[in-house]
This record gives structure tokens, C-alpha cells and sequence, in this order.
């Protein structure tokens, strides 16, 4: 829809359900994609066609900045996975002539338990949704599902049959008409809680990763009992039995099997976005589960410290010579460097490096680095981890890039990658 004229679409009848919520009224029924392509505009492209007429334009409070590789998540998606599945468009609909019409229901011999009250509540609510084609319709929630519905059967003409519940509200032009709609638009955005990282990983049956991480917690002996299942990336101080939790664990195997760069160094791998939300088949899954099985028993089999955890199945977390391996942040920087190292064949180097250091603050280095005197805990921003990273990355011979910021800091600690090798 790249002209300013408008297009009009054919007639078309819609099975519908109307309810009421507050004070607004809304029609729930069911669009095919093929119609959500032809019918559904981005707030810019229904603008574009009332250049002289400002108040029929829905303005800059609705328009959101698309983004493109969400989009194209999307159109792989559909394309992708038979058993793809969206929740509802919310649609704002005005102008041409949009009508609705009650279906009456009966009782028949077998409901003839309907009183009259419940036949004239089924009449009010069941009916039929008439567009005349002339409408415009907008996605209050739902842009990018609609615009990649668009995209995609561009691409796969078999998608158009597709069907997809939307529901309908009447945006009116008026001053008042738009503040409602906008408040709607800014309500459902504000209310809407996305899924969370630790519900993705124990639900998903697309993301490889997470499927992959469940499969090491209930059938990997190394971690049987070994990982905390919560819902955040922390693990406490007192902990003495697990090595790390669910969340740390799905980094672990994202890095290890994805390409996801290391700080803006390139690595080999699956391609991140595909791989975390398209599943492969059984067989190549199978593969990619004992791919992360190799590479964990061979790290934690060969550094000490962890084969020494995995052997009596307890650590001192509150000690200050506890490896920080045992702390989420040592183990990103460990897999970090570990994915790096598989890319320059380094691998023993880094097993060498944590076997022969002592990554902990009782180590005047990295003391300075991650140890907060006023506070006596482990400092974790992101920063910091970083830095380490490519310290040790420098300190093994592997070639590194440093940003501005990198060298910022870098400069700061005064530590040289020679340092931590004493």
C-alpha cells in the first residue's frame, strides 16, 4: 500500500460474536490472512490518504516504528512452522459502512431448556459482521503479527486461507473518539506482559535452546540435581548443592550452539534468531544435545575446581578463594571465552588458564575487578564481565577487538593480560 489512494476491498461477511466491556463494544470474529493482508493499514499508510482531511488521520500517538527483523521473525515463523498460532488482533475500525446482524436463536427439541433470557442473549450476541470494503481498519494491538501476516503470504500464497481471531472496535474521528482510542492503544501496552525469559525456556516446544536445556536437567547425570530451577539469574550465596540455574544453563547452550556474537567478535553457529524459534527435527536435536553434552563434560572434567564440585556435590560460595566459575558471572565469561576458543582451537589454553589462575577475590586482580569493599559482595554489571573476558582472551593469544569504551576501562583497572598469568 505504497500509493495515497485509497483501496477498496469486496464485500465481505464475517461470523461474529459482540460483547461488552466498560463502555466499549467489540466484535470478536475470525479474518483469513489473505483479508488481513488486503484490509488491515499501517496507521502511515491510512494517513497518506487524507492529506486534506486532518481529521480522518490517526496521527502520530498510534504510529509505531516497525521493526524489520521482528517482522521477518514473524513471516519465517508462519512459513516455517505447520503448527504456527497467534492470539487475537485488536482492530480499530472506521469509516466506509461496517454493520452488524443478529442471527435469532430458537430451541429445538433437543436445548429446549433455553428460557427466554438466555434465547435473547444468544440472538444479542451471535451474529453476522458486514464490511462493505471501504472501511479502514488498524491494528491497535497486534501491528507487527499484521503486517508480517502481509509479508508472508506474499510469500506463500497457501497462508491466505489461514484464519486468525480479530477483534473489532469503532475508533470514532471525533476529539473524544480518538482520546479513546488512543487510551485503549495505551492501555492494552501498558497491561501487556510479555512472556518471560524462565516461562520460554520450561514451555517452548520452538525454541531449540530451551528444549535442549530441559533435556540436560532431567537426562544429563552430571547436572541430576545440580540446577536450580527459578525464575531470575541469580543464584544465592548459602547455596551449597547447585551449579547454576535454569536460566544460566540456556545462555550456556545458546552460546555454545548458536552464532551470537562474543562482544562483537563473530563465532560459529547456528543462526541465533532461527534457531530460538523454529524447532529442527528429532534427529539433528538429538545431535545438538550431545554437541553441549561434549563440550560441558570436557570442560567441567578437565578444571579442577569444577570436577572437584561435580565429584563431592558441594561448594562454599561464602569463601573468598570459591572460584567465581561458581557464580553466574564467572560462568558467562567462562562459556564466552570457551565459544571463542573453539573458533582459534585455543580450547586447552582456556582449561589451562582456569586450572593454573585462581579466578576468585581472594586474587588481588580480580578482587579489584569484581569485589565491592563497602558492600563485601560480587559486583555484575555487564562491564565488568566484559572486561574480564577480554582480558583472558588477550592473556591466551586469542585476537580481540577493544571499543573505545573497551579501552576506557581497560586503561582504568590497569591491568595487564601478563598479570593474571602470574
Amino acid at each position: 500500500m505504497n500509493s495515497s489512494k485509497k483501496k477498496t476491498n469486496l464485500p465481505i461477511s464475517l461470523p461474529c460474536l459482540r460483547g461488552k466491556m466498560g463502555d466499549w463494544y467489540y466484535y470478536v470474529t475470525l479474518l483469513k490472512f489473505g483479508e488481513v493482508a488486503n484490509r488491515v493499514s499501517l496507521p502511515k499508510e491510512i494517513d497518506s490518504y487524507y492529506k486534506n482531511k486532518e481529521e480522518l488521520k490517526l496521527g502520530d500517538w498510534i504510529q509505531r516504528d516497525l521493526e524489520p527483523n521482528r517482522t521477518r521473525n514473524i513471516v519465517d515463523y508462519l512459513k516455517r512452522q505447520s503448527q504456527h498460532f497467534f492470539n487475537s488482533l485488536i482492530l480499530g475500525i472506521y469509516e466506509g459502512n461496517p454493520s452488524w446482524q443478529d442471527i435469532s436463536v430458537n430451541t429445538n427439541k433437543e436445548y429446549n431448556d433455553l428460557d427466554d433470557n438466555n434465547l435473547d442473549y444468544l440472538s444479542r450476541t451471535f451474529g453476522i459482521l458486514n464490511l462493505e470494503g471501504t472501511e479502514d481498519i488498524f491494528a491497535i494491538d497486534g501491528q507487527h503479527r499484521a503486517i508480517g501476516i502481509r509479508e508472508a503470504v506474499k510469500e506463500d500464497a497457501k497462508l491466505r486461507d489461514d484464519e486468525i481471531t480479530a477483534i473489532f472496535v469503532a475508533h470514532k474521528t471525533t476529539v473524544e473518539g480518538k482520546i479513546r482510542t488512543r487510551r485503549l492503544f495505551s492501555t492494552l501496552n501498558r497491561y501487556a506482559k510479555p512472556v518471560s525469559q524462565s516461562e520460554i525456556i520450561a514451555l517452548s516446544e520452538d525454541n531449540n535452546c530451551a528444549i535442549i536445556t530441559r533435556e540436560l536437567i532431567e537426562n544429563f547425570p552430571l547436572f541430576k540435581d545440580k540446577i536450580l530451577i527459578n525464575k531470575n539469574r541469580s543464584i544465592a550465596i548459602e547455596n551449597k548443592n547447585h551449579f547454576t540455574n535454569i536460566m544460566v544453563l540456556y545462555d550456556i547452550v545458546e552460546r555454545l550452539l548458536t552464532n551470537k556474537p562474543v562482544y562483537g567478535m563473530q563465532v560459529e553457529g547456528y543462526d541465533k534468531n532461527n534457531y530460538i524459534t523454529t524447532r529442527i527435527d528429532d534427529g539433528k536435536l538429538k545431535k545438538d544435545i550431545k554437541i553441549c553434552q561434549k563440550h560441558i563434560k570436557e570442560l567441567f572434567t578437565s578444571i579442577h575446581c569444577l570436577k572437584r564440585f561435580f565429584t563431592t556435590g558441594n561448594i562454599d560460595r561464602k569463601l573468598a578463594t570459591t572460584s567465581l566459575l561458581f557464580r553466574p558471572i564467572g560462568q558467562n565469561i567462562l562459556f564466552d571465552a570457551y565459544k571463542l576458543s573453539l573458533k582459534f582451537q585455543k580450547e586447552k589454553d582456556i582449561i589451562l588458564f582456569f586450572n593454573k589462575n585462581t579466578f576468585n577475590v581472594k586474587n588481588k586482580h580480580w578482587k579489584k575487578v569484581f569485589f565491592d569493599k563497602k558492600t563485601g559482595t560480587i559486583l555484575t554489571e555487564k562491564s565488568r564481565q566484559r572486561y574480564a573476558t577480554l582480558l583472558i582472551l588477550e592473556a591466551i593469544g586469542i585476537p580481540i577487538k577493544r571499543t573505545k569504551k573497551d579501552i576506557e576501562t581497560y586503561q582504568n583497572f590497569g591491568i595487564k593480560p601478563s598479570d593474571i598469568l602470574k
